[in-house]
């Protein structure tokens, strides 16, 4: 049994990395989505998805992971993300690619992009979204709309 200081000291020793560590939180304004993906024009999928993950902390603000099952094989999709200014996505949007996404021979592929955290927004961006998979400049998989709040 080893003696009292050395519990001790093996206790803080494992308080030391909880403490050294940034820790990021939960957003409290907008919390994770899963927005389903959905074919364009009849391409071929069994299901698609994109998670948008916000965080309060100093290094991330965002993290997204986009998921394709049953898509189209050996292709490669540049994510675009589509922002609104108007929370029904109508008008016309920022475009801006965040990732490439390539499905193997059963048309299943995954991708992610993390989004460095900048100033406060005071009070929160308030934003429509839409992801597209696009493939030689053809929106193939799209998400719906999905509000955005960012601060």
């Amino acid at each position: 049994m080893p003696s009292k200081p050395l519990a001790m000291l093996a206790g803080i020793i494992s308080v030391v990395p909880l403490i050294a560590v940034p820790a990021a939180f939960a957003d409290q304004v907008f919390h994770t989505s899963h927005a389903a993906a959905h074919a364009v024009a009849g391409a071929p999928l069994r299901s698609g998805f994109v998670n948008d993950i916000h965080s309060n902390g100093a290094v991330n603000s965002a993290r997204e992971e986009y998921h394709l099952n049953g898509a189209q094989p050996n292709t490669t999709y540049q994510v675009q993300l589509l922002f609104f200014e108007d929370l029904s996505c109508a008008g016309s949007p920022l475009s801006f690619t965040t990732a490439e996404l390539t499905t193997n021979g059963a048309g299943n592929g995954n991708a992610d992009a993390t989004f460095a955290a900048g100033p406060p927004n005071n009070p929160p961006l308030q934003a429509g979204i839409v992801w597209q998979f696009t493939a030689n400049g053809t929106a193939v998989y799209a998400t719906d709309c999905v509000q955005v709040s960012i601060d």
